[in-house]
């Protein structure tokens, strides 16, 4: 059976993995081929159909998958995301502070970390997730609404962030990285976990090469994401140099950080209860990072 990793815009190392040919073509010869598809949003349901085992997203929608009862586990993940962008407003915004957006707009990309983000960020500032009005969207469509002026805040980073920062001023009111880690995290089915330890394996050290690459050499990896999600290699290339790169296992730092969000989630209504989310993580398919 071939092991279907999930491929989007919103993953830039698996994004440009599945793009470097001669690693794809290896992986393919160990059992593991990538479905590319347009949007993160749709990796939970792509999970739940069983048309992908892998994947590579923020670190929201593995929380997701458990409260629907997906049995998985985060097996991989990167450094903090100190992203350009966050939670943003025009700069003419009279919203000057989280407390300005209690009854306010704010969109949201669907089934993504935006949703942990913001949630930490309120809860940072002691607000609850009903003092907001904060509904999912689709990023270019919030995009369009911030601009026209009919949205009063959304969370965006690059390479969306800088597109709008060229139409309009912006003002960040929160960034990643700060009150919520941010981490791209890579997590899959326990079927496969158990059942296909060596492919998982593969891919993470795939990974590790891959993201090595391209921490060395940004603009040959911006060239192979020319044209992906309508951004040019220009585009892209931001995004990637301030980005973190490399892969290491899931933490205690990081487990701690889903629990405390889990409970955060089920407080505020988007969990159905809160648990023990222990099962969810594994450290097993660690390779060395050193790994050429």
């Amino acid at each position: 059976m071939t092991v279907i990793v999930g491929v989007h815009p919103q993953n830039p190392s698996l994004s440009i993995l599945a793009r470097r040919k001669t690693q794809t073509e290896a992986l393919r010869d160990q059992g593991i081929d990538f479905f590319i598809h347009s949007a993160g949003a749709q990796t939970l349901p792509l999970v739940r159909l069983g048309v992908i085992q892998l994947a590579g997203t923020g670190a929201t929608p593995p929380l997701l998958a458990s409260d629907q009862g997906l049995d998985i586990a985060v097996f991989g993940m990167s450094g903090s995301r100190k992203e350009k962008g966050g939670l943003v407003v025009h700069r003419d915004s009279p919203i000057n502070s989280l407390q300005d957006l209690v009854g306010k707009n704010i969109a949201l990309m669907p089934i993504s970390w935006h949703q942990q983000f913001l949630a930490a960020e309120l809860d940072y500032a002691g607000l609850h997730w009903h003092d907001v009005n904060a509904v999912e969207l689709l990023p270019a469509t919030a995009g369009d609404a911030l601009v026209a002026g009919l949205l009063d805040a959304m969370v965006t980073t690059d390479p969306l962030y800088s597109t709008l920062a060229s139409k309009i001023p912006l003002r960040v009111l929160a960034s990643p990285g700060v009150h919520f880690s941010n981490r791209s995290v890579y997590w899959g089915t326990h079927e496969v976990l158990e059942q296909r330890p060596e492919v998982v394996k593969a891919l993470y050290e795939a990974l590790v090469i891959s993201d090595k690459a391209t921490e060395d050499d940004p603009f040959e990896a911006a060239r192979l994401l020319d044209g992906v999600n309508g951004n040019s290699a220009e585009q892209w290339l931001p995004a990637l140099q301030s980005r973190p790169w490399g892969i290491t296992p899931p933490d205690d730092s990081f487990l701690s950080e889903q629990q405390l969000h889990a409970d955060l989630f089920a407080k505020y209504g988007l969990l159905s209860g809160g648990r023990d989310i222990s099962d969810t993580v594994t450290n097993r398919f660690a390779v060395s990072s050193s790994v050429n």
